[in-house]
Parts: structure tokens; C-alpha cells; sequence
């Protein structure tokens, strides 16, 4: 069963109205607070039960002590990220998001000496962090979104007087390519936030997504509107359907193998579902190997880049394949070693397989110095040890 979330952008895009609907949605507060507190014990968040027109909301209210309540530049903002290290999902996102944004703020005024602004506050990074903790406790891999409102009024930034779709907010637009229509809604607001648009880096834009919605969550936007409803709405899609997928492959004989693995890893980043490589034979009986990506149609640009710049190909195949994914879930599994995720194989949510993950446990063999397979063996039998 294929799990999504679809979040209706309607009145816009904000982190806090992001984090918002997620908690709604089921998102846990609670762990929300203990990955804050790795930055800061005095950091935290709270949430009010609000009214956006007919919707009942989540209205996120971060707690920022007096010492973070200040402008940091963009190094400051990054350097928050190494309180996070053992969060590889959060860390890695807050350092992509930032220098996101960066980029598309030093674009706009063609200088790399740029300052944050606005952006430097504390609540960048905060929005953030926040968002995907809650990606990650939710354990949804596939996003979408509706358009976001292109509206038509004005501002007030600290550079002066600006479109209500800042600069800076339309160049995230147009590097990640997020479809806009127009509005005239709240034409003097800033619907759309930089850091609320950064947000949507690792959503599918374009693609169309049905199923059964299993339950929505609503997030507040501070301001309340008589004539509209200032809120977005995220809604948990399942579906059995067989997803659509592209497959990319390219044949390899004059390249050193040591290279694949270092493409496979860009390849992955970029988002692709899985690569792969076998040892072929091609004409004349020369050694090969032919890598292959799994992907989602709206990366096969970004895919074919890689392979042109990072391997010696002259060229790939493309062609569709369909893929039913197994129903599954991940656990957090306590052990004296650590926490383990362990991902969970489904059948009507009977469970019929339990894998911990390879890079966990990895990761705590190292640390402890004991072979790979104690931690394996570990896992499982706290696993096993759990009433069920």
C-alpha cells in the first residue's frame, strides 16, 4: 500500500503552517520537543486549537529563548545543524535548505556577500528543523502539493517596498520548479514565505496522485481573515494502485569501477528510488556494467545530468515500468546498544518480515566496536521482547 501526503496550498505556503497541519495530522509534539532541545533546552514548541474561517487548526507558537531571539548570517544558521548530526534526515535538510535559499537570495541581488535579512532569525531555522522531524515521525516518503497563490499585491521588506511574492520567494519558484496560479486574495500579505516555499524542495510538483484519504490535518497561518481562510490542509492519501515509474540505464566499458559508487550516491540524493549495476558482456566481448535507476518521471532530467557529467556514457534508454510496493512501517527499537529502526513488512497489517536497518546498525558497530551481526541479532530480539 502506497502512503502520501497531499497538502492543499490554497492560502499559500508557511513553515509554521506546514508544521501546523502535521501535528494535526498525528505528527507526536513530544519528540518534536526532544530534537529541539538537542540545540537548546530553552527551545520548544507549543500549539493553540484555532478557527481559520469553518477549519479547526493547529497554530504553531515556537519557543525561542532571549539568546537565540537575535539575526545570525548564513554560516550561524548552518552551524545549528551540528546539534543535529545524529538526526542524519534533519541535519542533512537543514544544511540543503539553507544554502537552498541562500542561493536563491544571492541570485537576486547577484552577490555571494549577501545577508539573510529577515531570514536570519531563529525561525528559519526552527521552521525547518520542525518540518522534517515530523517528515520523518510520520514516515512518508512521497509529498505532493496543489499550486501555490501567485498573488498581486505589495510588502514591506527590509530592502524597501517588493511584490507580495518576494524576489526572493519567486526565485525558490522557479529553481524548483513549484507551479503558481494567480490570486488576488489578500493581495497586501505575504502568502508565501521564502522558507515555507524552501520546504517544497523534495515535493513531486507536477505529478498527479490519487487514492483514499485515511485522515487530514489543518495548519493555522498567524493571521485570521474575515473574508478567507487562512490555512492549508495536508491529507494522508492511500492507494494500492501500481505506480508508474521510468526506468534509466546506461551500458559502461571504459570507466573505472571505482566511480559507480560515488554515482550511485548523487543519483539517490537527487531522489531516485534505487540503482543498481550488473557486470555485462558487450560487442566484441568487452567487460561492461549497465547501471540502472528507478525513478519518478519528474527526475529523469536531473538523473540524465548525472550520468552525463559523472560517467563516461554517451547516452541512456528510457522506458516505463510499473511497481506495486509492499505495505510497510518503521519502529524505533531501544537497545543497549542504541535506538535501531526496524522496517516492518505488512500484509493487512499482520507482520510478516522485520529487517533492521543496515545503516543503524552499521553505524552502532563502529561506535562500539562489535561485529555488524550482534547489533542485527540485538535488534530482533528487543523487537521479539515488545508486547504485541
Amino acid at each position: 500500500m502506497n502512503n502520501s501526503l497531499y497538502f492543499n496550498l490554497n492560502s499559500g505556503v508557511s513553515g509554521d503552517m506546514l508544521i501546523g497541519s502535521l501535528i494535526d495530522l498525528g505528527a507526536d509534539i513530544e519528540i518534536l520537543k526532544k530534537t529541539l532541545n538537542k540545540i537548546d533546552k530553552g527551545l520548544s514548541i507549543k500549539t493553540n486549537n484555532v478557527l481559520r474561517g469553518l477549519n479547526h487548526c493547529k497554530l504553531v507558537e515556537p519557543i525561542i529563548p532571549k539568546k537565540l531571539d537575535k539575526s545570525f548570517n548564513w554560516d550561524e544558521l548552518k552551524r545549528f545543524a551540528e546539534y543535529l548530526k545524529d538526526e542524519v534526515f534533519v541535519y542533512e535538510n537543514l544544511i540543503q535548505t539553507i544554502d537552498l535559499i541562500k542561493k536563491c537570495e544571492s541570485d537576486v541581488h547577484g552577490s555571494d556577500e549577501t545577508k539573510p535579512h529577515e531570514l536570519g532569525n531563529f525561525d528559519t531555522v526552527f521552521d525547518i528543523v520542525c518540518f522534517y522531524k515530523c517528515i520523518e515521525i510520520l514516515n512518508i516518503k512521497n509529498l505532493y502539493h496543489s499550486g501555490v497563490p501567485f498573488s498581486q499585491g505589495e510588502i514591506k521588506i527590509s530592502h524597501g517596498i517588493v511584490t507580495s511574492l518576494a524576489p526572493v520567494s519567486l526565485n525558490i519558484i522557479k529553481k524548483l520548479g513549484i507551479p503558481i496560479y494567480t490570486t488576488m486574495k489578500n493581495p497586501n500579505f505575504e502568502m508565501c514565505t521564502p522558507t515555507g516555499l524552501s520546504l517544497l524542495k523534495n515535493f513531486n510538483h507536477n505529478e498527479s496522485i490519487s487514492g483514499a484519504i485515511q485522515d487530514i490535518g489543518y495548519g493555522a497561518g498567524n493571521k485570521d481573515f474575515d473574508s478567507s481562510s487562512n490555512s492549508i490542509s495536508v491529507s494522508w492519501i492511500t492507494s494500492n494502485d501500481i505506480d508508474n515509474l521510468k526506468i534509466i540505464e546506461t551500458n559502461i566499458d571504459d570507466m573505472s569501477a571505482e566511480y559507480v559508487p560515488y554515482v550511485f550516491e548523487k543519483i539517490l540524493d537527487s531522489g531516485a528510488n534505487d540503482v543498481w549495476s550488473q557486470n555485462i558482456l558487450m560487442k566484441k566481448g568487452r567487460p561492461a556494467f549497465k547501471i540502472s535507476i528507478l525513478c519518478h518521471e519528474n527526475l529523469v532530467r536531473d538523473i540524465i545530468n548525472i550520468l552525463k557529467k559523472e560517467t563516461s556514457t554517451f547516452g541512456v534508454r528510457i522506458y516505463d515500468t510499473d511497481r506495486e510496493a509492499f505495505e510497510r512501517k518503521i519502529e524505533s527499537i531501544s537497545t543497549k546498544y542504541g535506538n535501531i529502526n526496524v522496517k516492518l513488512k505488512l500484509d493487512s497489517n499482520e507482520i510478516i518480515g522485520v529487517f533492521p536497518e543496515y545503516e543503524d546498525c552499521k553505524n552502532l558497530a563502529k561506535v562500539h566496536n562489535i561485529p555488524l551481526k550482534v547489533i542485527f541479532d540485538e535488534a530482533l530480539k528487543q523487537f521479539n521482547n515488545l508486547p504485541r
